[in-house]
């Protein structure tokens, strides 16, 4: 699989998670204010086959179908935004954490590397070589576990004071 076809992958993925999450907050908002989808279709000229469609998550509205939706149904255009970045907010969190852990892994060994080069001592045998690494990865597990268990790799991963 190349990364164009993984990234298409991701955002279709994306894309039709944003259709369901707004079919969702359609249909659950339409049946709390005991509409039914001809009585949301009347008052809100909207095509019925259009609300069918989105409730069942076939289609993205147009953001002035969304505008219109939302002023018949009570919702924010803000609520669709915190849905899907609740639903989506997991996922890219995570593969930054992993990315970060990865960096960390990648400059601490070569921080590790860069002390062996320098010293014309250490190491004198290769079981010294083989121990010191051991000692650094268990050392970097550690740190790793601590830092996803606190959910410091949270902090790293925050910008303009929002988790992202």
């Amino acid at each position: 699989m190349t990364l164009h076809s993984l990234t298409f992958k991701y955002n279709f993925t994306m894309y039709k998670d944003k259709q369901q999450m707004i079919a969702k907050i359609v249909k659950e908002q339409r049946i709390q204010l005991n509409y039914t989808q001809k009585d949301l279709a009347d008052i809100s000229n909207i095509s019925l086959r259009s609300i069918q469609r989105i409730e069942k998550g076939e289609v993205t509205p147009r953001i002035s179908t969304l505008k219109i939706l939302s002023k018949f149904l009570n919702f924010t255009l803000d609520d669709l935004d915190n849905n899907h970045l609740n639903g989506s907010k997991k996922r890219v969190t995570f593969f930054r954490e992993v990315t970060i852990s990865i960096l960390l892994i990648c400059i601490i060994l070569l921080i590790a590397t860069a002390y062996i080069a320098q010293s014309k001592t250490f190491p004198e045998t290769d079981f010294e070589l083989l121990m010191y690494y051991s000692i650094v990865i268990v050392l970097l597990g550690v740190i790793l576990i601590k830092l996803w268990k606190n959910k410091k790799i949270g902090l790293l991963t925050q910008s303009k004071g929002k988790v992202s």
